[in-house]
């Protein structure tokens, strides 16, 4: 094999695993992006129970020693629920971000 075949050979193995790569990143983003929109109805609940809604309620009733011992709480957590809404919304300008570079790419 001449040296330009060699290097073909090697440049169309190299986009070979670049198409790969490419391949499976979109598929897991996407099936990312399916489970998702699957929960945005549940994130949005959540958002309106911790901003406007009842949980501080359910703080104060937790910390007054109110509720049962073997009650799973996560969702009681000062920052757990702030945090979540924080990345969530952080992650979707990135995802915004990345769409539209993808566009002009």
């Amino acid at each position: 094999m001449d040296k330009k075949t060699r290097e073909r050979v090697e440049r169309i193995r190299e986009m070979e695993e670049c198409l790969e790569r490419c391949i499976e990143a979109t598929a897991q983003l996407s099936a990312a992006c399916e489970q998702w929109k699957e929960v945005l109805e549940d994130s949005r609940i959540l958002e309106e129970y911790y901003m406007d809604g009842d949980w501080m309620e359910d703080y104060e009733a937790d910390e007054r020693g109110e509720l049962p011992d073997d009650l799973i709480r996560g969702v009681l957590s000062e920052d757990t629920v702030y945090d979540y809404i924080s990345g969530r919304q952080e992650l979707a300008m990135e995802l915004l971000r990345t769409a539209l570079a993808a566009l002009e790419s």
